[in-house]
């Protein structure tokens, strides 16, 4: 809303309303209180060492404050999938996947863009060794 000498009003009155709603949008983001206070640290949790309930329950899997870890149950029964999951680091290889796929597209552009990030960290820092005098970003 932008208000002008046209509309009858005076330079003071316009000066007025500036401050005024300079003042409105700088105390809408004043911090408050200290960041990184006692509130902001995360509670450690303990690591469990009998090796009886290590065996029996899934530690750590209860996220309610009250109440005990779920009981282990037999192998028979979890689903068949809950054996296949990968759980090694890393993405899939692409000779696993399916070209025809999205998640081939995905994974190759993925992988492209990682290769070209480190193609060019090595051309800059072969690029200062070439020319040390000159000043790069």
């Amino acid at each position: 809303m932008a208000i002008s000498l046209k509309q009858g009003l005076s330079f003071l009155h316009l000066q007025a309303y500036y401050q005024a709603s300079r003042l409105i949008c700088r105390s809408y983001a004043k911090k408050i209180g200290k960041v990184g206070g006692a509130a902001a640290q995360k509670a450690r949790m303990e690591v469990e060492t009998d090796p009886q309930k290590l065996l029996t329950h899934c530690c750590g899997a209860n996220i309610f404050l009250e109440g005990t870890d779920p009981d282990l149950k037999a192998d028979q029964e979890y689903p068949d999938w809950l054996w296949n999951l990968r759980t090694e680091r890393g993405g899939q290889e692409l000779s696993e996947l399916d070209p025809d796929t999205m998640a081939y597209w995905r994974r190759l552009s993925h992988l492209t863009s990682q290769r070209n990030a480190r193609v060019s960290k090595r051309l800059l820092k072969l690029r200062a060794i070439q020319y040390p005098d000159d000043s790069l970003p």
